[in-house]
């Protein structure tokens, strides 16, 4: 279920999930360039880096940066969870740290002295989805006792990536801005957490995956990958398996689909 977020957040905010499910199971998460917010009000969850040795446990609440590897998220159980997904650039924003120090990490919500939630949590509890959603706007809110200072420029790129599928390339881009490339490189890295042309690839096979899932039946695979600027279907299997480890047929399995870029595997 995707719910609005209210315009007080719009700078960085875009929207909220609230995924719930009565069993355990294996899910995988990739990167679709936001950055997010987690609150469980669920049994215990674990994440497992690719080849790692053993499953993390995952704090109750935590803020997650880019994501350049796709993980796997264990549920132990009922999985409740909220999660407001942030701009590209909204966990730097509200963290006030350099994005390309939060990229791949997961950090607990109570390191920060501001973001403490706990009541919060205890808030969510038998609330209906939309009850739960106003309290961590509320939260939000109150948390944010100093405004949000967006980079203009990195505000603009994402912009451009956006509008055109990722399909623009770099030196265009900042042609467009009128900066050298270098300084959006910089700007990316302080910003974002991921360079420019790593966020437009992100952006272009998530553009792909929306075309697939909206397809009618007389659109075809091949049709959704030209017109989302793959050469051919090996150039699209290479660059979807790197970001997510799946191909577009596992991806398109029946009910695993939960969120653009969270899929149910087979345990």
């Amino acid at each position: 279920m995707q719910v609005k977020s209210t315009p007080i957040l719009s700078g960085i905010v875009k929207h909220f999930l609230i995924l719930e499910n009565d069993s355990s199971l294996m899910l995988r998460i990739f990167s679709d360039g936001n950055t997010g917010m987690v609150f469980n009000n669920g049994d215990p969850l674990y994440r497992q880096e690719c080849y790692a040795a053993a499953p993390e446990a995952l704090p109750q609440s935590f803020i997650y940066g880019q994501l350049d590897v796709f993980q796997n998220v264990i549920s132990t159980g009922k999985i409740k969870l909220l999660i407001a997904v942030l701009h590209p650039y909204g966990a730097s924003a509200l963290l006030r740290i350099p994005a390309f120090e939060l990229k791949n990490q997961i950090i607990d919500t109570n390191t920060f002295p501001f973001l403490r939630s706990e009541s919060v949590l205890d808030q969510m509890h038998d609330c209906t989805p939309l009850d739960k959603v106003r309290t961590v706007e509320n939260f939000l809110i109150s948390a944010l006792h100093k405004p949000i200072l967006n980079n203009a420029l990195a505000t603009k790129a994402i912009q451009l990536i956006d509008e055109h599928h990722g399909g623009m390339p770099v030196v265009r881009l900042a042609s467009m801005l009128n900066v050298h490339e270098r300084q959006l490189q910089r700007v990316f890295e302080e910003h974002i957490g991921v360079t420019p042309k790593r966020y437009s690839g992100i952006a272009r096979i998530q553009y792909f995956l929306k075309l697939l899932r909206n397809r009618s039946s007389e659109t075809t695979l091949t049709d959704a990958l030209y017109t989302s600027g793959f050469y051919d279907p090996a150039h699209l299997n290479r660059e979807l398996k790197s970001l997510s480890g799946l191909t577009p047929g596992q991806y398109m399995n029946g009910s695993n689909l939960l969120a653009a870029n969270l899929i149910r595997l087979s345990q």
